[in-house]
């Protein structure tokens, strides 16, 4: 008795896993078919067919748990700075559509890492001035070699620069003088050597 109960309590249990409710309905295949090649793609270093398989598979099936953590990896995709299709403003509005599908609390598995994401994202579209703490950005720094050693100038982003570039022409134009003018003594101190025919 305790076998055949065995036997049907196995066949219900493998039939709940079948019929579960996120594996039923149109699509499931091409779902599980999608995420499987988004993660392989992902692993693989493919960030576009990664990004493409993950994109469809939010757009497709955006209330499965698959469909929800698409927008996950499409977030940490966009902002991987390794990705030639870096965008972090693309990756500010996959994080935030990822915890907007937390409406009921507890849908999203990985709402942590995404709020501090979806904040990486948001300081990264600022300009660099105005982030804020290590994320804001150091000036530019011009080195301008002359005989004497090294001046350095620092020009910070967004300054006016229109004082700094005109000093810089002149000082060029001075050294072309100068340069123009020890070419022509050269060749009169050349000619002046030279023998005479």
């Amino acid at each position: 008795m305790k076998i055949p109960f065995a036997i049907v309590f196995a066949v219900l249990l493998s039939g709940c896993s079948v019929f579960a409710p996120g594996n039923l309905g149109p699509g499931a295949a091409d779902r599980d078919q999608l995420w499987r090649q988004g993660h392989a793609a992902l692993h693989a270093d493919s960030f576009r067919v990664a990004m493409a398989a993950f994109q469809r598979l939010a757009a497709e099936h955006p209330r499965d748990a698959q469909g929800r953590e698409a927008r996950f990896y499409l977030g940490t995709l966009y902002l991987d700075p390794d990705n030639p299709a870096y965008d972090a403003a693309q990756a500010e509005q996959n994080f935030s559509l990822y915890l907007a599908a937390d409406t009921a609390g507890g849908r999203v598995t990985r709402r942590p890492e995404a709020e501090t994401l979806v904040a990486l994202a948001r300081q990264m579209v600022l300009p660099c001035e105005q982030r804020t703490g290590a994320l804001r950005c150091d000036p530019d720094v011009i080195v301008r070699t002359r005989p004497a050693g090294a001046d350095t100038v620092v020009v910070r982003q967004g300054s006016d620069q229109s004082a700094e570039v005109s000093r810089l022409r002149r000082e060029l134009n001075e050294r072309d003088a100068t340069i123009r003018q020890l070419r022509e003594e050269l060749q009169r101190i050349r000619n002046t050597l030279a023998p005479r025919p």
